[in-house]
């Protein structure tokens, strides 16, 4: 089952420069792409004409704490982007039905919000992601001659592949559903409600376990407050 917590993660390489280190920083940054592509195949497909209104982004909200808690275990494991496998899936058609939701229902509307806050935030991400990678890449310049040019050149190719992945995933959010003037409006009511819960500490763990290992970027970090 996709979860919004599987979404943010397939994206936080985008957010920070933490490609940096990666042992082959082209190949990790291909192999993103390959997922955002298919998640955006897989989220159009799922959603179709499937339309949202106010009652169903207040019914995603009360709900998302119990939502995402049953779906934690299915995240760990699952590598696919098939949304189309809750529902199929007994968990999720169970809990629906105690709730008296139409389950199938239910499903598409929640992609379809949660993709369209997700498509915001990429695309306002990508307005600022030029003037801070004209920063970092400044700051970089700057220690060259303390980091040594082989450090140098694989923080440089890092911040790269970065900015190559930036602009793909703004160009990905793009191709995702686009909301009607209606749904609009409903998004910008309950915007900052809907970010709270998709940008939780749960996000924030799957972050730093995806970094505790590399300690060659801690050590960076912990000297260049970017």
């Amino acid at each position: 089952m996709m979860t919004a917590r599987k979404l943010f993660g397939v994206v936080l390489i985008a957010l920070a420069p933490i490609a940096v280190f990666a042992q082959d920083v082209e190949q990790a940054t291909e192999e993103a792409l390959d997922t955002l592509d298919q998640m955006s195949v897989e989220v159009n497909k799922f959603v179709g004409d499937v339309r949202f209104d106010e009652s169903d982004v207040r019914s995603l909200i009360d709900l998302w704490e119990e939502y995402t808690e049953f779906a934690e275990d299915d995240y760990e494991s699952d590598e696919g982007m098939d949304f189309e496998s809750v529902l199929d899936d007994d968990t999720y058609l169970r809990w629906a039905a105690s709730h008296g939701l139409e389950a199938e229902d239910w499903a598409r509307k929640t992609v379809r919000i949660t993709m369209m806050v997700y498509r915001e935030q990429m695309l306002e991400a990508a307005k600022v992601m030029p003037e801070q990678m004209a920063q970092q890449m400044a700051m970089l310049e700057e220690q060259r001659e303390q980091l040594g040019e082989e450090m140098y050149q694989q923080i440089k190719q890092g911040m790269e592949e970065s900015a190559k992945y930036g602009k793909a995933i703004e160009e990905n959010a793009r191709s995702l559903p686009k909301p009607t003037a209606d749904e609009q409006v409903i998004l910008d009511k309950y915007r900052a409600e809907l970010m709270a819960l998709m940008e939780s500490d749960d996000d924030e763990e799957y972050y730093d376990e995806y970094y505790e290992d590399d300690e060659s970027y801690e050590d960076y970090d912990s000297d260049n407050d970017y």
